[in-house]
């Protein structure tokens, strides 16, 4: 009996996260897919091997798309070490793969609101904003994409 338990508690718990996963890829499409058509308004999009380039009158970018949960806050450490922090637990990401193309950049975090920060030096740390331009990237939140590209910053 207590097998049997054990067993559908099992089954339950990898469909919930099965179904999770699911809906995440679903929420991804849709925001890739109105990105992409917003940034066909500003500019030539070509997709190719799965990474999609955006090419305006000034520059041609690499687009990303980073998951951030929606409490959960994103500090650059340096160019390719990246930490979310989400409830007292700390994710360090390397993204030296994605940054080693020629490109600039544009990574578009998404669902997240919370201020992006970056550090400086080992004992200062500064907000980032849409305009900002380092390491040779601009990182923005999803809902900021439609007024930078309005601004002409890229």
């Amino acid at each position: 009996m207590i097998f049997e338990i054990l067993s559908a508690v099992l089954a339950l718990t990898l469909a919930l996260y099965v179904i999770l996963v699911i809906l995440q890829k679903k929420k991804l499409d849709v925001i890739k897919g109105q990105t992409v058509s917003l940034l066909k308004h500003f500019g030539h999009i070509v997709i190719k091997d799965k990474k999609i380039l955006f090419t305006t009158q000034r520059r041609s970018y690499q687009i990303l798309f980073f998951f951030v949960a929606t409490n959960a806050e994103l500090t650059i450490n340096s160019r390719t070490m990246w930490e979310i922090i989400n409830s007292g637990t700390s994710q360090v990401i390397d993204q030296s793969i994605f940054l080693s193309s020629e490109h600039s950049k544009l990574v578009i975090i998404y669902p997240s609101t919370s201020a992006i920060k970056r550090f400086i030096n080992e004992n200062e740390m500064v907000f980032i904003k849409s305009q900002d331009h380092f390491y040779d990237m601009h990182v923005i939140r999803n809902f900021e994409l439609e007024s930078l590209l309005s601004e002409d910053v890229l």
